[in-house]
């Protein structure tokens, strides 16, 4: 639903349709995130010189745990195969697959991750109020917004994040696909405090993401290739995607022709190192609807047509959302409590959002969709996550 970070020093943005504060009992929002205004400018995407890839750093203390800790049972999709053989994360070369087995959770991982704040840092006192809040909610994965090559702003959000067992994702934040700053200085500052997960832009599927004005998945793949190969080369995992399920190029379709193009490209090794992060939002559809929730499924076919095995998906946004809070929370319960039985390739979900105007966003675009709001905690957290811890 969101994503786009509301800081005082990036623009205000807007969400595509506008929703007033007080919603109609049947209202179902759109899956299609809010986006900021696009530019006219076109950026070209120039690609590099082939490159041989570094080595990944061997010196880079891993925390938290990085071994999985549990074997789900496999949900109707997934079909038993022979257990890879694991080794830790930095003993993988550059032309290894590592396998989804291998890729870090954090110690008793429940699949539980949060949207953190739509800014691209907090204050202290924030960060301490809303970590401890994981802490109590039972939460092991915070998605949180890191500025286009902005090293530091978030190192006292990653040091707590860690040091309570909770696994750091990181969405490098860029408005549109055009080139980032250093993003192997980030990858090395970042990895070092334990932060493994580097998404790379966000909604490529939605037009106004793109500053072409139009999304291409054969330029995303390009614009992804240059940056994923920094953070392969940086000792990073590289998250493809999230896509829009509203998005105006169909999503399943944007990852079948990225995937496509990655391998026509010559870019293919880079999966060997990739995740793919999703936006499941549910709505308010059946429970068994396939483009829901579960939509990751389908996600995991598109990947297995093109690779024979499974990429990592996190969920990085997610949720239902209803004028009654209450029927919000019967919602996020299933959802939530369905990561108790999860593919074991889906190693997250992530409600979008924690907190807004309490978290010190300026942007009210966020307000309804946040579980703390000013005078108001979410029923989900007091009767459910407070409650629960798996």
């Amino acid at each position: 639903m969101g994503c786009q970070p509301s800081a005082v020093v990036l623009p205000t943005l807007a969400p595509v349709a506008q929703i007033a504060p007080t919603l109609p009992p049947t209202f179902t929002p759109p899956p299609a995130t809010a986006v900021p205004t696009p530019t006219t400018a076109v950026a070209q995407v120039t690609r590099p010189p082939t490159e041989t890839p570094l080595p990944i750093p061997t010196n880079t203390p891993v925390t938290p745990t990085a071994t999985p800790t549990e074997t789900p049972t496999p949900g109707p999709n997934i079909t038993p195969s022979a257990t890879p053989v694991i080794k830790p994360i930095d003993q993988y070369g550059y032309n290894e697959v590592i396998p989804y087995q291998a890729f870090p959770v954090p110690s008793n991982n429940n699949g539980w991750g949060v949207h953190w704040i739509p800014t691209t840092s907090q204050e202290r006192g924030v960060i301490d109020r809303f970590v401890g809040e994981l802490v109590k909610m039972h939460i092991k994965w915070a998605v949180f917004l890191n500025d286009n090559g902005s090293i530091g702003a978030n190192d006292y959000l990653v040091e707590q994040l860690v040091a309570n067992g909770i696994m750091p994702v990181m969405r490098l934040y860029q408005p549109t696909i055009e080139p980032y700053g250093d993003v192997g200085a980030i990858v090395r500052h970042y990895r070092a405090k334990g932060v493994y997960y580097y998404q790379i832009y966000n909604e490529p599927n939605i037009n106004v993401e793109n500053r072409q004005g139009f999304a291409n998945p054969n330029r995303y793949a390009l614009a992804w290739a240059i940056t994923a190969r920094q953070v392969v080369n940086n000792g990073g995992l590289p998250g493809i995607g999230a896509f829009s399920p509203g998005g105006e190029y169909n999503h399943y379709e944007f990852l079948d022709r990225t995937l496509r193009a990655l391998e026509y490209n010559g870019d293919g090794a880079l999966l060997n190192h990739a995740w793919l992060s999703v936006h499941n939002y549910h709505g308010l559809r059946p429970h068994d609807d396939p483009d829901g929730f579960w939509l990751y499924r389908r996600y995991d076919e598109i990947v297995q047509s093109h690779l024979g095995r499974s990429l990592p998906i996190i969920g990085t946004e997610g949720g239902s959302y209803h004028s009654d809070p209450q029927v919000e929370k019967e919602m996020l319960v299933w959802q939530y409590s369905y990561m108790r039985n999860r593919e074991p390739y889906y190693l997250a979900f992530s409600v979008w959002l924690l907190a807004n105007r309490e978290g010190g966003s300026g942007d009210d675009a966020w307000e309804w969709q946040a579980l703390f709001r000013a005078g108001f905690v979410h029923p989900v957290v007091t009767d459910f996550f407070y409650q629960n811890s798996r």
